[in-house]
């Protein structure tokens, strides 16, 4: 398995090194469509699957706002969301250019969503307030890797910690975000 990574990690600097510099796509009137997933075939609970899909409008030069849907499924937990997302990108200093890829985006987001969730054979609905903070690497100038810590906190128990029913929730997001 950690030759896998590393092979992943090489995979990616040999892909990315030889792109031009160029400037992130994060100005107003772009369009931001995000994705991030998972599958595990082999969980304590089963087969896992997360899917994130998220869409957003630059209404200014750095600030996104937009709509996000969730699915989340194992054994023991079935959750379905929809939500509202915004974030801000930072801009780092003139001249910073990363070793490769065109630039590098530190952000910052915060969501509000709906989720229903069926956790342990209890149905539940919550609101849940979330904040994400990461950075952007981008690839070319309309396609960035993100990496990301991400807490949540729900009205409702509708997350699973060690087969326990909790309202919190924090976690590490890997997903791509493409731009145009």
């Amino acid at each position: 398995m950690n030759k896998m990574k590393w092979l992943a990690v090489a995979l990616l600097v040999c892909v990315a090194a030889p792109m031009v510099h160029a400037e992130a796509l994060i100005t107003r009137g772009s369009n931001e469509l995000g994705v991030q997933g998972m599958i595990d075939f082999a969980t304590f609970q089963g087969v896992e699957t997360d899917i994130k899909l998220k869409y957003a409008y630059f209404f200014w030069d750095r600030i996104s706002v937009g709509v996000k849907a969730i699915a989340y499924n194992n054994d023991a937990v079935h959750s379905f969301g929809l939500g509202l997302t915004g974030e801000y990108n930072f801009r780092l200093p003139a001249g910073y250019k990363p070793l490769f890829g065109t630039d590098f985006v530190p952000f910052l987001g915060i969501n509000l969503d709906y989720r229903r969730a069926k956790l342990f054979d209890e149905k539940e609905d919550a609101l849940v307030a979330g904040a994400e903070g990461g950075v952007k690497f981008f690839l070319t100038d309309c396609t960035a890797l993100t990496l990301s810590l991400q807490g949540e906190l729900a009205t409702e128990d509708i997350y699973d910690d060690d087969l326990e029913a909790t309202n919190k929730d924090l976690g590490l997001n890997l997903g791509l975000r493409f731009y145009f």
